[in-house]
């Protein structure tokens, strides 16, 4: 049981680091998108409500401001079309809730694991929340599992490392740390 409960832990911590980063992704995918239809919106609505002279200045181009109208009414159906196409809100909860359970998993063996102590149903509880999270949360789609799996262990290798340095530079260590993997005798 130790064994199994030791990889459940290791997996778990993993998968918890590619569904943060998948869910801060899509989290700022979102935030963008939001933000550029408010921009693109707050223009058109700026031109729908201003003095026709005024109009001259907020097109730009020297186009004709009805054609720009047009222009930025139809930007932003476009941008809500990709919204609604993309839903990366909704990923991005769906990863959250993911990690959460994810998270929980890992917390849970933990404490099993430093107690020392392997009770059956402790373990089993466990084990079925592990395979509960697998089967009910979001995948991590398979295009980017090596990625986030190499994210997660850049992580784990940048904290030890921090553990001995903790005033080191992050973006200096995580040079150290390329030329050592990449440029390694034997590969």
């Amino acid at each position: 049981m130790k064994d199994e409960l030791t990889r459940i832990c290791r997996v778990s911590d993993m998968l918890c680091t590619g569904h943060a980063a998948l869910r801060d992704r899509y989290a700022t995918f979102a935030f963008a998108l939001d933000l550029l239809t408010l921009g693109v919106s707050t223009w058109l609505v700026a031109l729908a409500f201003v003095e026709p002279k005024l109009n001259v200045t907020l097109t730009p181009f020297g186009w004709d401001s009805q054609i720009w109208v047009g222009a930025l009414g139809t930007g932003v159906f476009f941008l809500t079309l990709i919204q609604i196409k993309t839903d990366w809100k909704g990923r991005s909860d769906a990863h959250k809730r993911t990690l959460d359970v994810y998270a929980e998993v890992k917390r849970e063996a933990g404490y099993l694991l430093s107690a020392g102590e392997y009770d059956h149903d402790a373990c089993q509880r466990v084990f079925s929340r592990y395979d509960m999270a697998a089967s009910v949360g979001i995948p991590i789609p398979e295009a980017e599992f090596l990625r986030q799996k190499q994210r997660h262990l850049v992580k784990v290798a940048l904290s030890k490392a921090l553990d001995d340095r903790p005033a080191t530079s992050l973006m200096w260590l995580r040079v150290q740390l390329w030329c050592r993997d990449t440029f390694k005798a034997g590969n």
